[in-house]
């Protein structure tokens, strides 16, 4: 379960550290779970990226984050030093719409908010606000990096599995041509048997 409240610090690049803002559950320990996990996405993001710490630091607004197929709504809340998540909408404010198992996605960093919206899982619906749902999408995002090294290890395994099915099948195809160029074996134990013809000469 995340902390009610929780002060983020995100590392500078030269290593010193800069205090983000605070990441807090309204509801604390009885927030819904889709609350909970757009908290831990936040600490995340905010500790391991300065840049995404920096974004959320000057944000200011409320962003609704729905799962349309459930009618369960999440709040975000930027305010001067603390993000506030609270369960339910508010009215007037920018929504991010989408079915359940894609904001769960959103939510776990599994999916960026900007990919999301483009590929149409996700809908945007104008609000009062909207450089809070701007703000509120780079903070939740996930860089790409993070995908590519998975995908990277993904191509490398499959490369190396063709390699070896190739390989495999180079062995086979080379034994079978060894196989069939090889002169037939003949058979003394049957030519032993076998009757010499003695051919005479005519006088």
């Amino acid at each position: 379960m995340v902390a009610a409240r929780v002060t983020v610090v995100a590392a500078t690049v030269d290593g010193g550290s800069r205090a983000g803002p605070s990441v807090r559950l309204e509801a604390g320990d009885d927030a819904s779970g889709l609350a909970c996990m757009l908290a831990s996405l936040l600490q995340d993001n905010l500790r391991d990226f300065r840049s995404r710490s920096l974004v959320a630091r000057l944000t200011r607004g409320v962003v609704v984050l729905l799962a349309s197929d459930r009618d369960i709504a999440v709040t975000l809340s930027f305010r001067p030093g603390e993000i506030l998540i609270g369960d339910g909408a508010v009215p007037g404010a920018p929504v991010l719409a989408g079915e359940w198992l894609d904001m769960a996605k959103l939510c776990s960093g599994q999916r960026s908010p900007i990919a999301a919206v483009s590929s149409g899982e996700l809908r945007v619906t104008p609000g009062h606000g909207m450089l809070a749902a701007a703000g509120a999408g780079f903070a939740l995002s996930v860089p790409k990096s993070f995908y590519e090294e998975s995908r990277e290890t993904f191509l490398r395994r499959r490369r190396e599995v063709v390699l070896c099915l190739v390989l495999l099948a180079a062995v086979i195809l080379t034994a079978f041509i060894v196989r069939r160029s090889r002169p037939p074996r003949r058979s003394w134990r049957r030519s032993a048997h076998r009757p010499v013809e003695v051919r005479r000469r005519s006088p």
